[in-house]
């Protein structure tokens, strides 16, 4: 009989291993919590996106943001960072901006790995006030792209792309023009 308890809690040991070890894969949540704080409040200089992703564990993959690559009358830079977690890589982003310095046209993206194709669109109308989804269609059954309108009035859209497969690579995109405030 002390086998058979042992055996039990032994597999019931196992199965909470599992759930949590399927739990922390979920980086669902993590993606959209970063970038509501990178991308979505529109930073209108590299500078201020680097400063923002550094907080939040962020690590360059280039030297720093110079005021020099900020100035002069057209910019043309890309910043890009990674995330690594526990000696993992869990993410990445990338802020690209280009045109005039006054009012560059930007493409901000934060990924993960790790992301629940079926809890990201919630996520990301919940979370970053997102509506009018659009399905977009996909050459693969286990690749799921979307859009959304955010903002008042703004016209801006948010896109998104998730993998259902392993390792359930996902990001989040959005397109605006910066402007200085």
């Amino acid at each position: 009989m002390t086998c058979v308890v042992r055996f039990a809690l032994a597999g019931f040991a196992l199965l909470a291993l599992a759930g949590a070890a399927g739990a922390e894969e979920d980086n669902s949540a993590l993606l959209v919590d970063l970038f509501a704080k990178i991308c979505a409040p529109k930073p209108a200089k590299p500078s201020q996106v680097e400063r923002i992703a550094t907080g939040q564990g962020f690590v360059s993959d280039g030297g720093p943001i110079t005021a020099e690559m900020e100035r002069g009358p057209r910019m043309d830079l890309l910043y890009s960072a990674k995330l690594i977690r526990r000696g993992e890589r869990l993410g990445s982003m990338t802020a690209y901006f280009a045109g005039p310095d006054d009012a560059p046209s930007v493409t901000c993206t934060v990924s993960a790995v790790g992301v629940s194709a079926d809890a990201l669109p919630g996520l990301i109308e919940t979370s970053l006030k997102a509506r009018e989804r659009t399905n977009k269609p996909s050459s693969d059954d286990d690749h799921h792209l979307a859009s959304w309108r955010v903002g008042s009035g703004s016209g801006d859209t948010l896109d998104m792309s998730v993998w259902r497969t392993s390792p359930h690579r996902a990001s989040i995109t959005i397109n605006y023009y910066a402007t200085k405030r």
